[in-house]
């Protein structure tokens, strides 16, 4: 019985130590596969919900007209400076629709491309972000690209900054909430769907941009701007996830004079709506 006692007295112990170490850990994941797995997905189509159920013609929806009111209907806190020239230019905009409202005013800018900022993020058109650790990339269905990068960089010296329609953009994440902040833009702003103004070159924009539900992302912009504005302006863009398309079509192939709504004298010559 002796040579029995033994074995079982050897086993033992060597399965106490198995049991207590538990199952081998997992292999560390490389470097980069392991910074891809910290950042949020963002994949898919999205667009603005001011144009979600849009209808032909860009007819807004039910939804995408309430949408747009927040967008539409905001107060900015200009100094009194740049509060006279915001009335002049909505007055100038007032008098050119009434005096043709057969033919509705067209931009006055690039029709047939990404509109200035910041109503770039919120135009009609389709968006998808590409995320990687060193930058996230937007991309969107009329030409419109922002790079912000996240590997640390801060922006360009001033000496080496020169104005641009999406300016400069640097980041960081803050959980899932990319912080973006932006400078260098070119002063002529778009504030509103249809009013372009000068701001003074000390403006500069913050993101916080975060995915609330599977369905929807928040772009929460903050406008400082020490000489044109009283204080700090807010607003939320919001994107909803496009689920009827599966691929991103350029939508700049058009000519603005020969367009299905050509622009002639500044106007739209036909609408088609339904």
């Amino acid at each position: 019985m002796r040579p029995t006692a033994l074995v079982v007295g050897l086993t033992l112990p060597v399965a106490l130590l198995a049991a207590c170490s538990g199952p081998a850990p997992s292999p560390q994941l490389p470097p980069r596969v392991a910074a891809f797995a910290k950042l949020p997905d963002w994949s898919g189509l999205w667009e603005p919900n001011v144009f979600v159920g849009e209808g032909i013609g860009q007819s807004l929806s039910a939804e995408g007209l309430k949408a747009g009111a927040s967008i539409m209907n905001v107060t900015f806190p200009f100094t009194p400076e740049w509060q006279a020239k915001f009335d002049a230019a909505k007055a100038a905009l007032a008098a050119a629709a009434a005096a043709d409202p057969n033919h509705p005013l067209a931009p006055t800018y690039n029709n047939c491309a990404s509109p200035p900022f910041i109503m770039n993020m919120a135009s009609p058109a389709i968006f998808e972000w590409r995320i990687t650790p060193e930058e996230t990339t937007l991309v969107d269905t009329i030409n419109g690209i922002r790079h912000i990068y996240t590997d640390g960089r801060s922006h360009p010296p001033a000496d080496e900054l020169w104005p641009t329609k999406t300016g400069d953009s640097v980041g960081h994440w803050d959980g899932d909430t990319l912080v973006v902040d932006t400078v260098a833009i070119k002063p002529d702003v778009l504030l509103t769907p249809q009013i372009l103004l000068k701001m003074s070159d000390q403006l500069h924009f913050v993101e916080r941009i975060r995915m609330v539900n599977p369905d929807e992302l928040q772009d929460a912009f903050t406008l400082e701007d020490p000489v044109a504005l009283t204080k700090p302006f807010e607003i939320t863009f919001v994107f909803k996830r496009v689920k009827d398309a599966t691929r991103m079509i350029d939508e700049t192939e058009c000519d603005q004079t020969t367009d299905r709504n050509p622009i002639v004298n500044g106007r739209f010559t036909s609408i088609t709506t339904r």
